[in-house]
């Protein structure tokens, strides 16, 4: 599959506008997405969309974090209110859904809620990531989307982080900017672990090599 390339906006204190790639899904990912909701919506309570984009950006980071290799294989951008997969957000936000739409649907007791469409499919999981799945299902199971949007934004959050990288933390803070096309920096999680962070660089480098 192609992969779309873009520009990030150009901010003053770096020296060099960053090329990221955007978010082209293969169809692996997608299983992988909508399967990983279906597990999840039977599971955590609550499924609204605050809440699936902070299970999904947790799954992404606790991968990463204890394997060096990446759940999805996604970008997620810096918002104001945390590290955002920015197709799954507009699929949420649309009456319809269509990325998702053969996985999950809204809740016909509440707008606001998501529930499974089908039934769960693991042929894109190992044991690793059912695993991983439910160390985040015990960790979100009793937390509201409010609850996750706290230890997303937390005092040494990879969010917090990523932002202070780029200099925009003030900006998102104080509510001069809502959203930008900047990435999370996973490689941040290894400030201090270069055998992790080579490990990362080249999962990531193979996925983007497999997927073009």
């Amino acid at each position: 599959m192609l992969i779309k390339l873009q520009i990030t906006k150009y901010i003053s204190n770096i020296a060099a506008p960053k090329v990221m790639i955007a978010n082209s899904f293969t169809n692996e990912q997608i299983e992988k997405l909508g399967n990983s909701l279906i597990y999840l919506s039977q599971h955590v309570g609550e499924f609204t969309k605050t809440k699936i984009l902070k299970l999904l950006f947790l799954l992404e980071e606790s991968s990463i974090k204890k394997y060096g290799h990446p759940f999805f294989g996604v970008n997620f951008q810096i918002w104001k209110y945390g590290p955002v997969l920015n197709d799954v957000y507009i699929d949420l936000s649309d009456d319809s859904l269509s990325l998702l739409g053969n996985f999950i649907k809204r809740s016909p007791h509440n707008n606001q809620e998501f529930e499974a469409k089908a039934n769960f499919n693991d042929d894109e999981f190992s044991e690793n990531d059912i695993d991983l799945m439910g160390s985040i299902i015990k960790f979100a199971k009793h937390k509201t989307a409010k609850d996750l949007v706290a230890y997303t934004h937390g005092e040494k959050s990879l969010w917090r982080q990523s932002a202070i990288h780029y200099g925009i933390l003030e900006s998102l803070e104080s509510q001069k900017t809502s959203s930008t096309d900047l990435l999370i920096d996973f490689s941040l999680l290894f400030e201090n672990d270069s055998f992790l962070k080579e490990r990362y660089s080249d999962a990531v480098e193979n996925l983007h090599f497999i997927n073009h």
